[in-house]
C-alpha cells in the first residue's frame, strides 16, 4: 500500500491546472495514477467478489481501477452530473455488476445546483461558499469559467431500501466538500449493518469548510451507530479520510 504521503502529492499534482485545455478523456487518464494510488489503499477492505459503492463517481475511473485488481466485486455508482453519468454508462455497458444511480447523496432529497469549473472536471461542487470563495485559501481563481447544472440529490438509506443494498464492503465518497451530508444520509442504513463498510470520505480541514460544525456531527453519528472515532486534528486543508468500524483492522501508514 502507498504511503498517505505519496497520495496527497499525487493528489496535489493532479490539481495543477494544464497550460492547454484537456478534454474530457484526456483529463481522466491524466489524473489515473493519482486515482490508482487511492484504489491500491483501499484494496485490502475490498475483498474480490463483494459488493462497494461509489459517490461521487465522476466518469468512472475510481471503479474502473478497482474493478481491474476485483474483477468479481459488484458496483453501484452515484453521479448527479449529466455528462458524467453519461460517459459512466459507456464506460460500464458490457459490465452487469455495475448499476448506475444519475443522482447525486445528500441528507434530504430533491434537487440542488452543481458548480461546475470548465477546467477541472473533478471539482464540481453543491457547495456555493466554497465554489465561490475568493479568498487565499480558495480554489478557483477569481475569473475561472464554469457552468451550473440542477441536478438531482437522494438520501442513500431511502435509495437502499428501495434498492435492497445491504452486506456493502466499501463506501467511496468524494462530494467536494459536501460529504459530510453524504454521511448524515448513511446513518440510517447504517445503523442496521451488522457488518458495516469501510469508508474513504474526503473531509475539509476546520479552518477551511464552511460547515464544519456538520462535519463534526456527521462523524459523531458515525461513531454513534459503531465507526471508530475520526482524529481530524492533523489533517490537511483537505484530505482522504478513511473511518473503520469500531474494532475492524485498520492498517493505514
Amino acid at each position: 500500500m502507498l504511503p498517505r504521503s505519496v497520495t496527497r502529492l499525487l493528489k496535489s499534482i493532479g490539481r495543477l491546472r494544464d497550460p492547454r485545455p484537456l478534454s474530457l478523456d484526456e483529463w481522466a487518464e491524466h489524473h489515473r495514477p493519482r486515482v490508482m494510488a487511492d484504489v491500491q489503499r483501499v484494496l485490502p477492505y475490498i475483498p474480490d467478489g463483494s459488493l462497494f459503492v461509489d459517490v461521487g463517481a465522476n466518469v468512472g475511473l475510481f471503479t474502473e481501477c478497482i474493478l481491474q485488481e476485483r474483477p468479481q466485486c459488484e458496483a453501484i455508482l452515484f453521479e448527479p452530473v449529466r455528462r458524467y453519468y453519461e460517459r459512466c454508462a459507456q464506460r460500464f455497458e458490457d459490465n452487469p455488476r455495475v448499476r448506475l444511480v444519475h443522482a447525486g447523496l445528500g441528507a434530504e432529497a430533491g434537487t440542488t445546483t452543481i458548480f461546475k469549473p470548465r477546467h477541472n472536471f473533478g471539482g464540481n461542487t453543491i457547495v456555493r461558499e466554497l465554489f465561490f470563495d475568493r479568498s487565499e485559501l480558495a480554489q478557483l481563481k477569481s475569473d475561472t469559467p464554469f457552468d451550473e447544472e440542477e441536478v438531482t440529490i437522494e438520501v442513500f438509506s431511502q435509495v437502499a431500501a428501495r434498492l435492497g443494498i445491504s452486506d456493502v464492503s466499501f463506501i467511496k465518497t468524494d462530494a467536494e466538500g459536501h460529504d459530510y451530508a453524504v454521511l448524515a444520509g448513511m446513518l440510517p442504513w447504517l445503523e442496521t449493518q451488522e457488518t458495516k463498510p469501510v469508508i474513504l470520505a474526503e473531509l475539509l480541514a476546520e479552518f477551511y469548510h464552511p460547515h464544519w460544525d456538520a462535519q463534526v456531527a456527521a462523524l459523531e453519528g458515525l461513531t454513534r451507530v459503531g465507526y471508530a472515532e475520526c482524529d481530524l486534528s492533523r489533517m490537511e486543508k483537505i484530505d482522504d479520510i478513511l473511518l473503520f468500524p469500531s474494532g475492524s483492522r485498520q492498517s493505514e501508514s
